[in-house]
């Protein structure tokens, strides 16, 4: 960046979440399982910015000639094929 606008040394969680692309709630949750570092100021929390570039560093990115990232809570479960009901069938 250039010397008339620095990086922050924190931010507030929202812009947090909107840095990671998660929501304001994950956020919550990084910071209490203590994977992002976080400080208060009064009634306002800050999450120190060196703390979120060293979690997204742990992320580990898609590799391409690996299979392809899947998303979703239930992502690695395959959908299984629905039972045809016999009395609905045309003939």
């Amino acid at each position: 960046m250039s010397a008339l606008s620095p990086e922050p040394l924190a931010v507030p969680p929202s812009v947090a979440a909107y840095m990671l692309a998660v929501s304001r709630r994950t956020v919550s949750r990084l910071i209490r399982s203590r994977k992002l570092a976080a400080r208060k100021l009064g009634k306002r929390t800050l999450v120190d910015v060196e703390s979120l570039k060293a979690f997204y560093a742990t992320i580990p990115a898609k590799s391409p000639d690996g299979p392809p990232l899947a998303f979703g809570e239930r992502a690695h479960v395959r959908p299984r094929p629905r039972p045809r009901d016999a009395s609905k069938v045309v003939a």
